[in-house]
């Protein structure tokens, strides 16, 4: 692929995943739930647009799996498992929560998941759900995890 050949979908795909450090930064117990609404109001609508052709959605996954490949082998050697890696976590936890809670764009985010696992099994995931992803934070203190103790 040629860099400026990608589709619009593709575009607001790669808009959505690369560049996410911010993003991640945001992935704690306290930040999660105000990022992502962030994240779904400011990446909602051009997701939507993407969906609204669902008879594109595989073209679609196929270009925007190897965008995202193409950005990694622009990075120095030394950058590149560090920018798939946060590739991978902006889709776990904003990209695929956002699709699925999107009319139709449940579909979209197993066809990335299945094709990233296709291309990079070693690299598998499943999708992050954004309810099990908001509950499933630990209290910690010092990095010690704070035990709840049942009253009763």
């Amino acid at each position: 692929m040629r860099e400026g050949n990608i589709g619009t979908g593709t575009a607001a795909l790669l808009e959505a995943v690369q560049g996410g450090k911010p993003w991640i930064r945001r992935f704690t117990k306290k930040e999660y739930a105000q990022a992502f609404q962030e994240y779904t109001d400011r990446f909602g609508p051009l997701c939507t647009a993407v969906l609204a052709k669902p008879e594109s959605l595989p073209a679609l996954t196929e270009e925007f799996l190897d965008a995202l490949e193409a950005g990694w082998q622009r990075q120095r050697p030394w950058n590149r498992t560090v920018a798939l890696m946060n590739d991978k976590q902006m889709i776990v936890t904003y990209l695929s929560p956002m699709l699925q809670k999107l009319e139709g764009g449940t579909a979209l985010a197993e066809q990335i998941r299945d094709g990233w696992n296709a291309r990079w099994p070693k690299d598998a995931y499943q999708n992050g759900v954004y309810e099990e992803l908001l509950g499933g934070f630990r209290s910690t203190f010092l990095g010690f995890e704070l035990l709840r103790r049942d009253k009763g």
